[in-house]
């Protein structure tokens, strides 16, 4: 029992680890803009991502042989998780960063849920669809949403990402407690580098000549956020139900926001007060309820 609570409580931490470097995706994002493409930046990413992963996966035996029943997760995982950046990056560099936050992150909470409960089976409880909805309350009190018509396939983009970063998270439960988090993230990053870099050769992309610039600083930043992002988010997800995982990983706006402040000098508004609670209210109200119910479940 205690063993148990303890790797729940491991697991939310973990996520909303990973909720604090998946924040800064956005602003990386922006930063690199005008230099990098779609598709080159993603895969510029995954070959400084695995110059470092191979090497510490050798050296520390973290990769053993797949077996036949899990190829299907480790390609299923690689190639949804291996492509969302592109539209993603699309989607942020097309649309006001409110606007593509309010549908990334509605797409990707949803997705757990609907995964959760097809491929898991997750009980969806009355509590669970109070934490959905005052998470997504939250997500829309800070940000005001807008949308023209011309903004419509990048809308539609953003939410593809959304849902292939939830179909990722989600599927890493199949595999995680049999492979490492290293094994499963350069499976992924490999993706990356081959579906991201055959598109940018088709689509004649040219790719940046390397200087000092903020846009590759942001790229080296972008690099390590999601090599620190996956990393926790694969062992978190081991020791959550989805459903539960995605509502804390909306921590991720609050991260968000809080660095809005920091590094840009947003002013700190009554909505964003207001909205930063709700979203943290979402995060504990599940989770918590769970924890409580099995500790007192003649009370409850």
């Amino acid at each position: 029992m205690d063993k148990h609570k303890n790797n729940q409580l491991r697991g939310s931490l973990l996520i909303a680890i990973s909720a604090l470097f998946y924040a800064s995706y956005g602003l990386w994002s922006k930063l690199m803009i005008g230099t990098f493409g779609e598709f080159n930046q993603a895969w510029i990413r995954a070959v400084m991502l695995l110059s470092v992963l191979i090497p510490f996966g050798l050296l520390t035996n973290k990769f053993k042989k797949i077996s036949a029943n899990d190829w299907k997760w480790f390609i299923a995982i690689s190639i949804v998780g291996g492509l969302n950046q592109a539209p993603y990056f699309w989607g942020f560099e097309n649309l006001p960063v409110a606007t593509a936050t309010v549908l990334f992150y509605l797409s990707l909470t949803l997705g757990t849920y609907i995964i959760g409960g097809f491929f898991f089976k997750e009980k969806l409880t009355i509590i669970k669809y109070i934490s959905f909805l005052l998470g997504f309350a939250g997500v829309a009190v800070i940000y005001s949403f807008s949308l023209s018509p011309s903004q419509t396939l990048p809308a539609i983009s953003t939410i593809t990402a959304g849902f292939m970063g939830a179909t990722f998270v989600v599927f890493s439960k199949k595999i995680s407690s049999n492979y490492t988090e290293t094994q499963i993230l350069t499976a992924l990053v490999l993706c990356v580098f081959v579906g991201n870099g055959i598109i940018s050769l088709v689509l004649g992309e040219q790719t940046p000549s390397f200087t000092l610039s903020i846009a590759w600083i942001a790229q080296l930043c972008y690099a390590v956020s999601y090599l620190l992002a996956n990393m926790a988010v694969i062992a978190g997800f081991k020791h959550l139900e989805p459903s539960i995982g995605g509502i804390i990983g909306l921590l991720e706006v609050v991260f968000a926001t809080v660095l809005g402040v920091i590094i840009f000098g947003e002013v700190i508004t009554s909505e964003l007060i207001i909205g930063s609670l709700l979203i943290l209210v979402a995060a504990g109200l599940a989770d918590g309820y769970r924890l409580i119910k099995r500790k007192y479940p003649r009370r409850i």
